[in-house]
């Protein structure tokens, strides 16, 4: 099945491209993924694995990734993904066309056509399902990526934070007074953290619901009129 997909990035479109090529930093950025190795002798191939639940259901894939092309001057990736199920019979293959642009300045644009096949139990989702999976998955890892990049940009250069740690105080510097440590933030999701598709597929299992009554409905109506024409005729 063909997928088009399309997001912003607050980030200059430079910035944007080269956190693309930083492999192993993207993987917290993509829920339910995470890198084993990277192997850069063999056109830049990624081994991993991605988790996705669905439910009481997880499903884990663990498989490879394939940078075929990059473009440094358009802003364009071609990526082939392949895995497999580490618990059942089920495989996807997926080839990835990514490609980035200034859609204002300081606002990047984000472009992502996938040509998917899928089979084992997720395969039972039809096009609208994956489309709306895959909006959440694009749209969460430009989040991460916006959130990282404006770490990066927030954090001083080395050589500053060094000349600040090693500058010895003046004779008129006041005596430093010891203060209760601010609480640590919260820990950023990482990729270890199976991406979970209920929020998502909840909608469709109620309407698969209301459906299979509406049809039962409609079985037990026709039921209940053919004995009373059959009792007519008689």
């Amino acid at each position: 099945m063909q997928l088009h997909h399309v997001t912003t990035v607050p980030a200059p479109t430079d910035d944007v491209w080269r956190a693309l090529g930083q492999i192993e930093d993207l993987a917290p950025c993509l829920p339910g993924a995470a890198v084993d190795h990277v192997d850069r002798a063999d056109h830049d191939t990624v081994y991993g694995s991605m988790t996705v639940k669905v439910g009481p259901i997880t499903v884990a894939y663990r498989g490879r990734a394939v940078v075929d092309e990059r473009d440094d001057a358009h802003h364009r990736v071609l990526v082939h993904a392949s895995g497999r199920e580490q618990r059942g019979a089920g495989t996807a293959q997926a080839t990835l066309v990514v490609a980035v642009h200034e859609r204002s300045p300081g606002t990047t644009e984000l472009d992502v056509d996938t040509d998917l096949t899928i089979t084992g139990r997720p395969a039972q989702f039809g096009r609208g399902v994956m489309a709306d999976i895959g909006d959440r998955v694009i749209a969460e890892f430009a989040d991460r990526l916006s959130a990282q990049l404006a770490s990066a940009t927030a954090a001083p250069p080395p050589a500053e934070a060094s000349a600040q740690t090693t500058a010895e105080p003046t004779a008129e510097a006041e005596p430093e007074v010891a203060t209760e440590a601010e609480p640590a933030p919260p820990p950023v999701p990482g990729s270890d953290e199976a991406l979970d598709l209920g929020p998502i597929l909840l909608p469709v299992v109620r309407r698969a619901a209301l459906l299979a009554a509406f049809a039962l409905a409609l079985a037990v109506v026709e039921r209940l009129v053919r004995r009373r024409l059959a009792r007519t005729r008689r």
